[in-house]
């Protein structure tokens, strides 16, 4: 029991790193970009709206994304009121759970010392840990991913198959935070299972967890397509999925990937570079080549040099690597987060770098469970919370000049519209205030009292008709009020 306890804390410290980077001064910033738009639309799924069914507003659906993530921080966002703080609280606890199952993955197939140094790769990771400070689909989808692989790795290590399908499951909810993107899994794995020697189980992830994860995935989308029709199936494969491959969203250069990790992922980089290094110089070496040397190797001796294909950590994440990699750079809409899935697997080839290092004195540190990490890690997150840092910027002044007028003036939700906002402004109103802005329509509202919350760029062309008389211009918005029946 004593032995478990000690294990349990050790697989603790990289979630304690983990949390420095993610928890300190969690309120501040803002509902920016897509987390916004994402902690409106999860919110009113619990506020008025259909839990399970994404609106963008009370009249648009919300066709982009699946629901599971969007449900999930909504619940919070309900439960512990509307603030940046509990928007990304969901979000750190995902990223603490693929911490969490990457460790346990590459336990799998490495040593425990591996596996724990591969957490603390990926816990100190910027461009992973980064992530955790917003509404971030691809951080639940890489959980779910995770969890796939667990079972998938484990079903390879000990050559039964319920493991492998079982990998269905998880990976089913990863196809209910994004679309398509899980199934990646499933190439993958072939590949680890002709690698391990294990070709009669591949069979299994095309008859077992493909089908579940179809299984699990497909009442979703039936349930959208009997409400919405052939509009959801040309938003949510049309526009999301094969406009975003055919580069009509966002287009980058075939390298955007490799350049951004060559810039970002240091130090690790050189841990990658050392573990393919000394995985070539010792692949036909023997992990223990005479009897008098197995008498004297210490277990991590043993695996220090060569192991066998199904123990194959390096491998493993190269694998993963290299064919994620391969595919995020062929497809032409290209961003930072979709890049999520490639840390876990890098950390644990920098892992399996680190623990061959020819340093004695880390060699032992790391041996003696890492003594003394989880005080200093502990002391560093008190720190980090109390000290006057300033992570991120605060809340647009513009929008509280916006916002603290229209409190002043009683606007009600039959009164408030807008005319030519975007969509990320109109979830920012309903999360400041709890109220929808109604699009403004000339002719159904010309004899309408109300508030337009508009950009500048549309103002002189509504301020020329009488009805309408000028508030507050706060930057790029702008407030008017239309009187009915025409001006004064």
């Amino acid at each position: 029991m004593t032995a478990t306890i000690s294990r349990a804390k050790l697989y603790l410290l990289p979630c304690l790193l983990l949390l420095c980077m993610t928890a300190p001064h969690l309120e501040q910033g803002d509902f920016r970009r897509d987390t916004g738009r994402y902690a409106a639309v999860g919110h009113y799924m619990w506020s008025g709206g259909q839990v399970g069914v994404p609106y963008l507003n009370p009249e648009t659906p919300y066709f982009n994304k699946p629901p599971l993530a969007l449900v999930i921080h909504g619940l919070f966002l309900k439960i512990f009121g509307v603030s940046v703080a509990v928007a990304r609280i969901p979000s750190i606890i995902a990223s603490l759970g693929v911490v969490i199952m990457s460790m346990a993955a590459a336990r799998q197939i490495g040593t425990r010392a591996e596996a724990v140094v591969s957490g603390f790769v990926l816990a100190s990771t910027y461009e992973y840990f980064r992530r955790a400070r917003e509404i971030s689909l691809d951080l639940w989808q890489l959980f779910f991913m995770m969890g796939a692989v667990v079972l998938i790795l484990r079903g390879l290590r000990t050559g039964k198959p319920w493991w492998i399908v079982g990998g269905g499951l998880p990976l089913g909810l990863a196809l209910l935070c994004k679309p398509l993107v899980g199934l990646l899994v499933i190439p993958i794995a072939l590949g680890w299972c002709t690698w391990a020697k294990q070709g009669r189980l591949s069979v299994w992830l095309l008859v077992g967890t493909l089908p579940l994860a179809v299984l699990v995935a497909l009442p979703w989308h039936w349930h959208m397509y009997s409400l919405f029709g052939d509009n959801f199936l040309q938003q949510y494969f049309g526009k999301e999925v094969l406009d975003r491959a055919r580069g009509l969203h966002l287009k980058q250069p075939l390298y955007y990937y490799l350049d951004q990790n060559l810039r970002t992922y240091w130090p690790w980089l050189a841990a990658v570079a050392f573990a393919i290094v000394h995985g070539f110089r010792h692949r036909a070496v023997p992990a223990v080549a005479t009897h008098r040397a197995a008498a004297t190797a210490t277990p991590s001796d043993r695996v220090r040099n060569s192991r066998s294909p199904r123990r194959d950590l390096v491998f493993f994440g190269l694998w993963w690597s290299a064919l994620l990699l391969v595919f995020l750079s062929i497809f032409p809409d290209k961003k930072p987060n979709y890049a999520l899935p490639l840390y876990p697997m890098l950390s644990w080839v920098a892992a399996a770098g680190i623990c061959r290092l020819p340093w004695k004195r880390l060699r032992e540190w790391y041996e003696q469970g890492f003594p003394w990490l989880a005080t200093s890690t502990a002391l560093l997150l008190i720190a980090l919370s109390i000290a006057p840092i300033q992570f991120q910027k605060g809340a647009d002044s513009n929008w509280k000049r916006v916002l603290d007028w229209v409190s002043g003036h009683g606007g009600t939700a039959e009164t408030l519209f807008h005319a030519g906002l975007e969509a990320n402004d109109i979830c920012y109103f309903y999360l400041k205030t709890g109220r929808w802005l109604r699009p403004w329509n000339g002719e159904a509202n010309a004899n309408v009292e109300g508030i337009i919350l508009t950009r500048a760029t549309q103002a002189p062309a509504l301020l020329s008709d009488a009805r309408f008389s000028p508030a507050i211009s706060a930057g790029n918005y702008v407030v008017l009020v239309a009187l009915s029946g025409g001006g004064p």
